[in-house]
């Protein structure tokens, strides 16, 4: 029997997790919600847009994608 048969987690293919993050991290630049992991969970939950599966899976790589946003336009600002 196939264990993946077993499991009840749906990985989504590398183009549409890739599209899904970024959904999520421009929702978490709008919000300005990139403070804490807490902060960036409950405004990715009142969006609606994304399941609760997709956010706990995703909101680490989406937080680091934002603040990496936010570092990568200080620095474009100060040169």
């Amino acid at each position: 029997m196939d264990t993946n048969a077993q499991n009840n987690v749906i990985t989504l293919p590398l183009r549409e997790s890739s599209d899904l993050v970024d959904r999520m991290v421009a929702d978490l630049l709008r919000f300005e919600a990139t403070n804490t992991e807490s902060d960036a969970i409950r405004s990715l939950m009142c969006t609606r847009r994304y399941s609760y599966g997709d956010i706990a899976n995703f909101v680490d790589d989406a937080l680091a994608a934002a603040r990496q946003a936010i570092v990568t336009a200080e620095m474009a600002k100060a040169s």
